[in-house]
């Protein structure tokens, strides 16, 4: 399989070195993708590269981006422990906050509702709320995910532990692995049976279950410490990157194929442009 470089963009350094980009995420019609670098969010158009946006919201890095499934709106989080909802036109409409740097959010497929997770909760916001609910976690939250009917949100945590909650935020069960969680999908795919969580841990392995929390076959070993995992949108594929500095496809499950980039520094996210073979990667070194 032959893959072509579309577009790249290089972050400047900063006085400290270099700047990461930390999370990306595509607008669910494929033409922009937002990168957190710095503390800034910046807004691409997905087809060609062009800076579009350069948002100054936040106090410190941005360490999360997620956009909603209707398209009108998109949220950021980061060092400075506040979450940013903006509008399609770059404007911030809304802030809350956590007690500790915001580490993820993911927006509910269904609905507009928000999850953000820290160290030591994770909140759930929706417009028609007033306040953010928020709820306690034993171990810092590194990555989620939520299922396809918007029913269930999965929590990757430092210590292990899958968290599966309800959307009220609810535990409904654990999955207890040997190292950090640090990065975890549900199979998007509706023609799926039953929903399937991958699960990317630093112990060097990608692993799957059921919504139950049985799991699906063995553990699979990468050889390097995933960093970002994500299914392209008919979820047949999963791409994944990290500390091989590389990204490579795999099947969904789990058989690699073969290596789709390369890059000069560790992966830390990897995002599949929704129903396209087009892939943005971010990187440590800020490409």
């Amino acid at each position: 399989m032959r893959t072509v470089i579309s577009w790249t963009d290089r972050i400047p350094d900063s006085d400290g070195g270099k700047v990461a980009v930390n999370d990306l995420a595509f607008r669910p019609d494929g033409t922009q993708l937002i990168a957190a670098v710095g503390n800034r969010v910046l807004v691409y158009d997905a087809a060609v590269g062009d800076l579009v946006h350069s948002l100054k919201g936040h106090k410190d890095n941005v360490y999360c981006v997620g956009y909603s499934r209707d398209g009108k709106r998109f949220a950021s989080g980061g060092a400075d422990k506040t979450v940013i909802i903006w509008t399609t036109k770059a404007e911030g409409i809304l802030k809350y906050q956590h007690s500790e740097s915001i580490q993820c959010l993911a927006y509910n497929p269904v609905t507009q509702q928000l999850a953000s997770a820290t160290s030591s909760d994770f909140g759930l916001w929706s417009p028609e709320q007033k306040s953010v609910s928020k709820h306690k976690v034993a171990s810092k939250v590194l990555c989620c995910s939520w299922t396809n009917d918007g029913h269930h949100v999965a929590l990757g945590q430092l210590n292990g532990t899958v968290s599966i909650r309800s959307k009220t935020g609810d535990e409904k069960l654990t999955i207890k692995r040997a190292s950090p969680v640090w990065t975890l999908s549900w199979n998007p795919s509706r023609e799926e049976p039953f929903d399937i969580l991958a699960v990317g841990c630093w112990d060097q392995t990608l692993s799957f279950y059921h919504l139950s929390g049985k799991p699906i076959g063995r553990d699979r070993t990468l050889g390097f410490d995933p960093c970002s995992l994500g299914y392209f949108s008919n979820g047949e594929y999963i791409c994944i990157g990290g500390s091989d500095r590389k990204v490579s496809l795999w099947t969904k499950e789990g058989v690699r194929l073969t290596t789709i980039a390369e890059m000069e520094d560790w992966v830390w996210t990897v995002r599949q442009r929704p129903k396209q073979n087009f892939v943005a990667v971010g990187t440590n070194d800020g490409q």
